[in-house]
C-alpha cells in the first residue's frame, strides 16, 4: 500500500477515522507490511542511512493479537525481547528489525512515550493505534458518574501528540493516529467524541477508511496541504484467513 504511506505528511498529525475496526486494521497492517519489506529491500542496497523501524503503539491490542495468531504480515518473524520492567513492550521484527510493537498498560504509557521519542530519529513511521482505547489506561482520574477529569486526560493526550509530531517533523518521520469515529451500542451508534475533537483540530492530514466489501478498501482523504479531496480504492486489500 504505497500510496497510503504517500499519503502521509511527516509536517503534522495524520488522523486515520473508521467506524469498522476490521477496515482500519487492513488499512494499518498493510502499510506496516509494506513499509517495513521497502526498508528491507533498501537495506539490501549500499546505503549511508541506518535501518529504520516503524514503532506502533497498539492501546487495543487487536493489531497485536493478530500478528501473534499469525493472521497478519505472514512474511514476518514475531520474536519476543526483554525489555525493562517500565515497559510492556513486544516487538515483532523481521531479520532487520524494522517493526516495534508496543503495548501500553496502566502507569507505562509515559515511559514508553519516551522510549518513542528518544530513538525518533532511528524511526521511519510512528502509528499510535485507537486512541479511544487511550482513555482507558487514566480511568482513575476520570468520574464515571460527572466525567470530571476527562478533560484533563484529553489535554494530556494532546500534549503526548504535539510531543510526537514535533520530534517527528525534525526527523521528517509521519505520526499516525487511528481513532473510531462511533460504536454500536445495543442497536443504536454512539458518537465517541473527545478523541475525534482533538485529531481534529490537530491533524493537517485526515482520512476516512472502510470496507467496500470483504476484500476492497476504501480510503476518503478528508484534508490534506496538498491533495485534493477524493477517494481512493484499493482491491483484495482484505485479510485472507
Amino acid at each position: 500500500m504505497g500510496n497510503v504511506f504517500e499519503i502521509l505528511s511527516p509536517k503534522g498529525l495524520n488522523a486515520l477515522i473508521f467506524n469498522d475496526p476490521y477496515a482500519k486494521l487492513c488499512c494499518t497492517s498493510t502499510l506496516v507490511s509494506n513499509c517495513c519489506l521497502h526498508m528491507q529491500t533498501r537495506d539490501h542496497i549500499q546505503t549511508p542511512d541506518p535501518v529504520k523501524r516503524v514503532v506502533y503503539i497498539d492501546l487495543d491490542s487487536t493489531f497485536s493479537a493478530f500478528v501473534k495468531g499469525g493472521l497478519i504480515l505472514r512474511e514476518l518473524i514475531f520474536v519476543p525481547v526483554e525489555n525493562k520492567d517500565i515497559f510492556a513492550t513486544q516487538t515483532m521484527e523481521d531479520i532487520h528489525k524494522n517493526l516495534r510493537i508496543y503495548m501500553p498498560v496502566i502507569g507505562s504509557f509515559e515511559s514508553i512515550l519516551s522510549h518513542v521519542l528518544d530513538s525518533m530519529s532511528e524511526s521511519a513511521l510512528v502509528i499510535v493505534d485507537s486512541l479511544n482505547s487511550f482513555f482507558n489506561l487514566y480511568y482513575d482520574k476520570i468520574s464515571i458518574e460527572t466525567g470530571h477529569g476527562l478533560s484533563s486526560v484529553n489535554h494530556l493526550l494532546s500534549v503526548f501528540l504535539m510531543l510526537l509530531v514535533k520530534l517527528g517533523s525534525e526527523s521528517h518521520v509521519p505520526i499516525l493516529a487511528t481513532s473510531m469515529l462511533r460504536y454500536k451500542k445495543h442497536v443504536n451508534w454512539i458518537q465517541i467524541p473527545a478523541s475525534n475533537r482533538l485529531l481534529g483540530r490537530k491533524s493537517i492530514v485526515t482520512f476516512f477508511v472502510e470496507m467496500i466489501n470483504e476484500s476492497d478498501l476504501s480510503l476518503r482523504i478528508t484534508e490534506h496541504p496538498s491533495r485534493p479531496k477524493e477517494t481512493l480504492i484499493f482491491n483484495d486489500y482484505g485479510i485472507k484467513l
